[in-house]
């Protein structure tokens, strides 16, 4: 048995991998995500190491005059990016401050402690394949989904779409700001699963509405005011739907 990749095929399969371990993260699997942000690392030194690769093969080499190319040592991500710079390629600054973020991240976990800030890591990770895919398109040169499908595809194409990924990221944050996990639809914005019960209140973690919570003073649940209704004026008080048929529907 042999398993042998190209630059291309080897930066995609990272990707793949990458891909894997980001949707596992978001089913609470914590850990997952230290190994996303590896796998990405990697599909991203080697995908500029392949657009440099187009200039010519060996430019990917360190001393591409050696008189043994095969023991020579690979260029860095960085030494990619300037190569691609000088040839007039634009990295914005958001792009590099990210690129920047992921390396020292990276290496944290390679040789050191870290720490990981999950919604931190997701939003990072996905303006970064946002970003990536933006520079492919803008300068013409490669097409990542065309190498992607099934499952790969699917969470590729939300992470490249904003709204979809801010999505999820809004509802991994409501889930992770309740002690039992439940979300709460919002009534603002209208998407499911992504409000959080936060002090008597349901706040949106996506559009940041904010519904109060009025507590029934028969069965003091708390409920939205659709549905409540105020009992006494004088008092504050209020009443829940059930209680009020409970109360004015008895035989």
């Amino acid at each position: 048995m042999e398993l042998k990749l190209d630059l291309l095929s080897n930066a995609i399969d990272s990707l793949r991998e990458a891909l894997e371990k980001y949707e596992q993260g978001s089913e609470q699997k914590i850990r997952a995500y230290k190994f996303s942000v590896l796998h990405l690392s990697h599909f991203l030194e080697l995908l500029f190491k392949y657009h440099v690769s187009q200039s010519h093969p060996l430019l990917i080499y360190k001393n591409p005059f050696s008189k043994n190319i095969a023991k020579e040592n690979t260029i860095t991500l960085w030494d990619a990016i300037q190569f691609l710079k000088n040839e007039g390629a634009e990295f914005s600054v958001d792009f590099n401050k990210d690129l920047e973020w992921l390396k020292a991240l990276r290496n944290d976990i390679e040789h050191h402690t870290f720490e990981l800030d999950i919604l931190e890591v997701r939003r990072t990770l996905g303006r970064i394949i946002r970003a990536t895919e933006e520079f492919n398109e803008h300068h013409g040169l490669l097409d990542v989904a065309k190498h992607l499908g099934g499952t790969h595809l699917k969470i590729y194409q939300e992470l490249v779409d904003e709204y979809k990924a801010s999505l999820a990221n809004a509802r991994i944050a409501a889930k992770g700001l309740t002690e039992n996990g439940e979300t709460y639809d919002c009534s603002g914005c209208g998407e499911l699963g992504v409000g959080a019960y936060i002090g008597h209140e349901i706040v949106c973690q996506l559009c940041n509405a904010i519904d109060h919570l009025y507590q029934c003073f028969r069965c003091e649940d708390r409920f939205r005011e659709d549905q409540a209704s105020s009992w006494n004026d004088e008092y504050d008080e209020y009443i829940c739907e059930y209680c009020s048929d409970h109360i004015f529907n008895r035989d």
